[in-house]
């Protein structure tokens, strides 16, 4: 039996640590900006962090469903949003924030293996965004939204990390699409920057014999010099997006559309989305 929720709901794919949880932990906080929302949240692994996250109380009203799973799957995907649905009565957003990335040169690498990493990559994004595209149609805002955490590889050409390069190009693709498939929402794919998260770990950790030396040692001077940015920061522009965001704002500079209308690849620090920024504490 749902309730109506007077709260916009958000999923977020991608969710137990580094950004994937500041996003969940703003969204419910809410911030001087930005008003509380309902998460349901999936993720692979339920952490002490998600699962202190789902037991608080707030005075917002505001809760979390937190769904272990693997948004590759559909079985997951649909009993994370139909748990949603169930309690609260809509969905009103996305942020998908799922992924993986294992380090081979393209040489190196087993083919088989370099399309399994793009190929659950991209499940990842396809899989909840299907399902959850019905229920985006139909939110009482009148615009969904859909907010993919892309990177800047989408762009790039860092050795080692082909596979993951491609996978975020193709989300990039996929944004673009569903946001000219769709015009009743809104998308966009936005570059969170280097953030201190258990990928720049992964990235210090496992990748030096594979990267080459100039690629690598940027990520550990970033590191060494206190230069990662707190989850925090990036974190609040896709979860202020998915609460506020609409097709025209932000908008676009020299553009008719506004940047959820083309499903725009953007840099979370952009001046366009200076309104959707962490205020000042």
């Amino acid at each position: 039996m749902s309730s109506k929720s007077n709260l916009p709901v958000v999923f977020v794919v991608g969710a137990s640590r580094g950004l994937g949880l500041s996003i969940v932990e703003i969204l419910l906080n809410g911030s001087k900006t930005l008003e509380p929302a309902n998460v349901v949240a999936l993720s692979r692994s339920q952490t002490d962090a998600i699962n202190k996250l789902s037991s608080e109380q707030r005075s917002s009203k505001s809760s979390l469903i937190a769904v272990q799973g693997d948004a590759s799957k559909e079985s997951d995907c649909k009993k994370a949003i139909d748990q949603a649905i169930q309690k609260w009565g809509r969905l009103d957003a996305i942020i998908l924030n799922a992924g993986t990335i294992e380090y081979a040169r393209l040489a190196n690498g087993k083919p088989a293996e370099l399309v399994d990493q793009i190929s659950s990559n991209v499940a990842m994004i396809l899989q909840p965004l299907h399902h959850s595209i019905p229920h985006l149609r139909s939110s009482p805002t009148g615009c969904g939204k859909a907010v993919f955490v892309s990177s800047g590889a989408s762009t790039g050409q860092t050795s080692a990390w082909g596979a993951y390069n491609a996978s975020k190009a193709a989300m990039n693709a996929i944004a673009r699409t569903l946001a000219n498939e769709e015009k009743s929402l809104a998308v966009w794919a936005v570059r969170p920057g280097v953030v201190d998260t258990e990928m720049q770990k992964s990235i210090r950790e496992k990748a030096k014999e594979s990267m080459d030396p100039n690629e690598y040692v940027r990520f550990e001077e970033l590191h060494r010099d206190g230069k990662l940015l707190p989850p925090e920061k990036p974190g609040h522009v896709f979860a202020a997006l998915a609460v506020r965001g609409t097709r025209s704002h932000p908008a676009l500079p020299n553009e008719n559309e506004g940047a959820g209308a083309k499903g725009a690849y953007i840099n979370w620090e952009a001046e366009e989305l200076q309104d959707f920024q962490l205020p000042p504490q």
